[in-house]
C-alpha cells in the first residue's frame, strides 16, 4: 500500500463528517471551467475540424454520459474501452465516464484482433467503442467476447452497433455526476510490455491532479496551445492534454501523426509549446517543410522516451526553439524528470533532475542507497503513484516493496544531480562478472552517421556466458562493413562492452506499443 492511501485511510477513519479526497470537483471540473470560462477554446479536433469551449465540449460529455447511464446502464466501476486514434470522442468519452464515475480504458489502435480480444478480456468492458477503420478486427472477436454494448465512429459499424453521434446529440443531458474519490480509478493505461505480458496500470484521480501540479516547471499558463501527436492509449498522450484542460490552455488533437500537418498546425494556430518523442522529432527535422517552417510561436520543444542526440537538438536550436527532456512512465505519470533549456547541450544524454513533487532514490542489489556515477535500479515515491496494476495484486506489491515504486530501470547520477538512463535490470548481459546494458552500447552505435537504427541482445559464450550482439539497420543509401562499426565503438566503450558479433538486418521488429520487440529478436538471433 502507498503512502498517499495509508493516509487517506487513516483521514476517513477518523472523521465521519469531512472528506477532503471526496466530492464532486474530483470528476466534474470540467463543469466549473464551463460556469468560470464559457467561451474559453479548448479543445480543437483535427478529425472533424470542429473547436469547443468549454462551455460545447461539457454540454457534450453530460449528453454522452446520460447515454451511457441511460441506454447501457452503466455505473460506477463499470469499463468503457475505445479503439482509436487521437479525435475528440476520445476526450468525450473519457470525461462523460468520469462524471459516472465508471473507467475510461483505451486500446492500442496497432494490436490485432486476437491481442484486444486477450487484453478485453482482463478488463471486461460493459462498453466497446471502435473507429470504423477498427470494425473489421472487432467483428473477428465479438461472439467470442461478452460485450453487450458496442458504438461506432464515422458511417459502418458491426451488426447491432450504435453511433456515437447518438450519444452526442442524445436528449438529455446528466443531471447529477457520481461522487468519486480521489483514489477512485478513472482510467486504466497499459504498460508497455517489451518482456512479458502488459499490465493495465490504473491511473486514478489523484494521479491525474498531482501530474497537472508537477507541470507547474514548465510554466504554462492560460491561453497556451499545443498539438496532441502522441496516442491517447499511452500515457505519453496525456503528457499536457488534461493538465492544458485544466490550466485553461488550448489542445489541437491530431489523429495520425504527420510532421508537415504539425507545422500547419504550429504556423496556423500559433501553437507555443509542444511535447514529442524522438523518434517524431527526427522526422519533423527530415520533412521538406522544416527548413521553411515558422516555429517563432514556439517557446520550446520537449521530449521523453529515449535520449535526444546532437543531431536531433541543434537543428531546432539553429531554428530559435528551446530543447527540453523529460522521463516518466505508466506508473507514475508523464511528468518524473526534466532537464532545463540551460542545460539541453551541456547534459545531452541525461533526463534531467527530478520534478519539485517527485522523491527518488537510487539502491544496488541489496537494496542500500548508491554513490553518484554508481549504477542501480531507480525507485520513486510521488503523490502521482498509480493505483496498482489491475487484478494483480501479487505485481502491485511487487512494484511497491517497501513503500517505494520499483522501475526497473537502471540509472547513475553525476555530481550535479543530473541522472542518466543506463538500461532495464531485466535487460542485463552478464558476461563474465561484469553487468553490461545493452541501452549504453545501442546509445554508441546510434550516433554513428551511417547506422538508422541499432539494437544489442545477449548471445551464450562458451567462456565468458554471455556477451553482446548489435543487430544493425544501416541507412538507406549507404554502406558499412563489420571491422568499421567495431573501430567506431573503439575508445567510445570499455572493450567487454564492445558486441562480439554483429548482423546487418533490414529492420527492427517492435510491439503494438512501438517498442523495440526483443523477444523476437532474442528468438531470431539469440543463438548465434
Amino acid at each position: 500500500m502507498d503512502l498517499i492511501t495509508t493516509i487517506v485511510k487513516e483521514m476517513k477513519k477518523t472523521s465521519n463528517k469531512v472528506v477532503p479526497t471526496r466530492g464532486y470537483w474530483v470528476n466534474n471540473w470540467i463543469a466549473r471551467h464551463a460556469n468560470i470560462n464559457p467561451n474559453q477554446l479548448v479543445l480543437i479536433d483535427e478529425k472533424s475540424d470542429r473547436r469547443f469551449t468549454y462551455t460545447i465540449f461539457n454540454e457534450i460529455t453530460n449528453r454522452v454520459a446520460a447515454f451511457f447511464r441511460n441506454e447501457f446502464k452503466v455505473e460506477k466501476g463499470d469499463r468503457i474501452g475505445i479503439i482509436s486514434w487521437n479525435r475528440i470522442e476520445m476526450l468525450d468519452a473519457l470525461f462523460a465516464a468520469a462524471k459516472l464515475g465508471s473507467i475510461f480504458v483505451p486500446i492500442n489502435t496497432r494490436y490485432t484482433s486476437r491481442e484486444i480480444e486477450e487484453y478485453i478480456s482482463s478488463f471486461e468492458p460493459k462498453v466497446l467503442i471502435y473507429e470504423e477503420e477498427f470494425t473489421d478486427k472487432v467483428r473477428k472477436f465479438k461472439d467470442r467476447v461478452a460485450i453487450k454494448n458496442y458504438m461506432h465512429m464515422d458511417k459502418d459499424g458491426i451488426k447491432n452497433s450504435i453511433s456515437f453521434e447518438d450519444a452526442e446529440r442524445y436528449s438529455a443531458k446528466l443531471d447529477k455526476p457520481e461522487l468519486v474519490d480521489l483514489e477512485d480509478a478513472v482510467m486504466i493505461l497499459q504498460t508497455g510490455g517489451t518482456t512479458g505480458t502488459p499490465k493495465g496500470s490504473i491511473v486514478t484521480y489523484r494521479m491525474i491532479f498531482w501530474n497537472a501540479m508537477v507541470t507547474v516547471r514548465d510554466l504554462i499558463v492560460p491561453g497556451e496551445v499545443t498539438v496532441t501527436c502522441v496516442p491517447l492509449f499511452h500515457i505519453g498522450g496525456y503528457t499536457y492534454t488534461i493538465p492544458l484542460l485544466i490550466w485553461g490552455g488550448t489542445n489541437i488533437l491530431m489523429h495520425r501523426w504527420n510532421p508537415e500537418k504539425l507545422i500547419d498546425r504550429i504556423e496556423k494556430e500559433r501553437v507555443s509549446f509542444q511535447f514529442l518523442v524522438p523518434a517524431q522529432l527526427k522526422m519533423l527535422i527530415e520533412s521538406p517543410k522544416f527548413k521553411t517552417a515558422d516555429l517563432s510561436s514556439v517557446r520550446w520543444f520537449t521530449s521523453g522516451g529515449a535520449a535526444l542526440t546532437r543531431e536531433i537538438v541543434e537543428p531546432l536550436l539553429k531554428k530559435g526553439v528551446i530543447m527540453k527532456q523529460g522521463f516518466g512512465l505508466t506508473e507514475v505519470g508523464p511528468g518524473v524528470f526534466a532537464l532545463d533549456p540551460k542545460d539541453a547541450l551541456r547534459k545531452m544524454s541525461s533526463i534531467g533532475k527530478p520534478n519539485l513533487l517527485i522523491d527518488v532514490k537510487v539502491v544496488d542489489d541489496e537494496g542500500k542507497d548508491v554513490a553518484s556515477n554508481e549504477q542501480g535500479e531507480l525507485l520513486i515515491r510521488a503523490p502521482s503513484l498509480f493505483g496498482g496494476y489491475w487484478n494483480n495484486p501479487e505485481e502491485t506489491a511487487k512494484a511497491l516493496e517497501g513503500g517505494w515504486f520499483h522501475t526497473g530501470d537502471i540509472v547513475k547520477y553525476d555530481e550535479e544531480g543530473f541522472f542518466y538512463i543506463v538500461g532495464r535490470k531485466k535487460r542485463v548481459i552478464r558476461s563474465g562478472s561484469e553487468s553490461i546494458y545493452p541501452e549504453e552500447i545501442e546509445k554508441v552505435l546510434a550516433s554513428h552517421p551511417k547506422i538508422e537504427e541499432a539494437t544489442v541482445i545477449g548471445v551464450p559464450d562458451e567462456r565468458w556466458g554471455e556477451v553482446p550482439k548489435a543487430l544493425i539497420v544501416i541507412k538507406r543509401g549507404e554502406s558499412l562493413n563489420k571491422e568499421e562499426i567495431v573501430n567506431y565503438c573503439l575508445g567510445k566503450l570499455a572493450k567487454y562492452k564492445i558486441p562480439k558479433s554483429i548482423e546487418l538486418i533490414k529492420s527492427i521488429p517492435r510491439t503494438p506499443a512501438g517498442k523495440v520487440s526483443r523477444n523476437e529478436l532474442v528468438e531470431k538471433y539469440g543463438g548465434k
